[in-house]
C-alpha cells in the first residue's frame, strides 16, 4: 500500500488535468494499482480527468506527442507520470493545491547509488534536494511526477522536450531536464512538495542469488 500524507487538501473545481504518461513496454503492477486509485479519487471528488498513453522507445518524442495530444483537450493542467512509479491517491489534488506552474515530487534514483532526482545547481549535479518536508524551489526534476500547468507549453515554443550533450559531452541531458531549463529560462520556477515526495516510490529491479 502507499502512504498518503496527513494533509488536509482543497480541491480545485476549476481544474481540468490531462494524465500523461510515456510508456516503454509494461507499466508495473504498482503503478496500474496507484493509477486506479488516483482516478477512483478523482471521480468520488468531480475532478475531471483525460488520460493519454504513448508507446514507444524515444521518450522525448513520446512527452511530446503527448503534449500536443493534451492540448487538443480543454486541460487546464497536465500531470506527468511514469510508467514506473508508485504514488498515493491524493497526488493530484496535493499537487493542484499549490497554484504552481509546475511542481513535482521529488524521489529516487532506481538504480544505486541511490540518489534524489531533484537538483539544486545547474554546476553542480551532486548538489541535490535532500529535503522531505515543506515546498523548495529546484533547477530541475525528473518528471516521474510532475504538474505543469497549461500555459507552460503554450507560451515556450516547440520542442518542449529534447536530448542533448552537456558542455563537456561526457554524458547525455535527458528530455526532463532539457524541459525544465527551457522553461526556466522562459522564466518559470519549479517547485518540489517535500511531503508528498516521502510517499512517491520508483519501482526498480534486482536480480536475486543464492
Amino acid at each position: 500500500m502507499v502512504g498518503i500524507p496527513k494533509h488536509f487538501y482543497p480541491g480545485d473545481s476549476t481544474a481540468k488535468v490531462a494524465i500523461c504518461v510515456p510508456v516503454r513496454d509494461n507499466v508495473t503492477a504498482a503503478f496500474s494499482y496507484s493509477l486506479a486509485m488516483l482516478l477512483k479519487k478523482c471521480g468520488e471528488t468531480g475532478l475531471k480527468t483525460t488520460l493519454h498513453m504513448v508507446i514507444g522507445s524515444e521518450v522525448a518524442s513520446q512527452r511530446q506527442q503527448l503534449v500536443n495530444e493534451a492540448l487538443e483537450t480543454s486541460c487546464t493542467h497536465i500531470l506527468w507520470l511514469d510508467a514506473d512509479m508508485r504514488f498515493p491517491i491524493n497526488t493530484l489534488v496535493a499537487l493542484l493545491s499549490h497554484k504552481k506552474n509546475i511542481v513535482a515530487c521529488n524521489y529516487s534514483t532506481r538504480v544505486e547509488p541511490h540518489r534524489p532526482v531533484a537538483f539544486l545547481s545547474k554546476v553542480d549535479m551532486d548538489e541535490r534536494l535532500e529535503a522531505t518536508t515543506g515546498m523548495h524551489k529546484v533547477i530541475a526534476v525528473g518528471m516521474g511526477c510532475m504538474l505543469v500547468n497549461r500555459k507552460v507549453y503554450e507560451s515556450i515554443p516547440k520542442p518542449h522536450f529534447g536530448v542533448e550533450w552537456n558542455e563537456d559531452y561526457t554524458s547525455l541531458v535527458g528530455e526532463d531536464l532539457y524541459f525544465c531549463t527551457k522553461s526556466a529560462d522562459h522564466g518559470y520556477n519549479i517547485w518540489i512538495d517535500g511531503d508528498l515526495s516521502r510517499n512517491i516510490a520508483h519501482i526498480g529491479t534486482s536480480a536475486y542469488t543464492l
